[in-house]
């Protein structure tokens, strides 16, 4: 989730910043609220994908990351207020179908 919600406001952040004035002023723009939070957010994602990758299967870690997609499905409406196509849900709930998969084969691992 820390993933999705950096994303986002990163997005956030870099449709606000301005796109006039030199490289400097450029530079300026983008280091907003959102930008900083959302680099913070994406910090925090890292360590703990990193605790993930030390304590459990890569092969279970990995999809499990696909969740973010579903997160940022649901920011990308509800927080960026952006148009969220039907087949994008579609697509969003494809991927929810084989994290589950992929977690049920690890919960009957022996």
């Amino acid at each position: 989730m820390a993933v999705a919600s950096g994303e986002a406001m990163l997005s956030r952040g870099m449709k606000l910043s301005g796109s006039s004035g030199g490289l400097l002023a450029q530079i300026r723009s983008v280091i907003n609220v959102h930008v900083v939070c959302g680099t913070l957010l994406m910090m925090t994602y890292f360590g703990l994908y990193m605790l993930a990758l030390k304590w459990a299967d890569f092969s279970f870690v990995l999809p499990l990351t696909a969740l973010s997609f579903i997160f940022g499905a649901f920011l990308a409406k509800y927080y960026l207020h952006e148009h969220v196509s039907a087949a994008r849900w579609v697509g969003t709930l494809v991927i929810m179908a084989g994290v589950v998969i992929v977690g049920l084969g690890e919960s009957g691992k022996q």
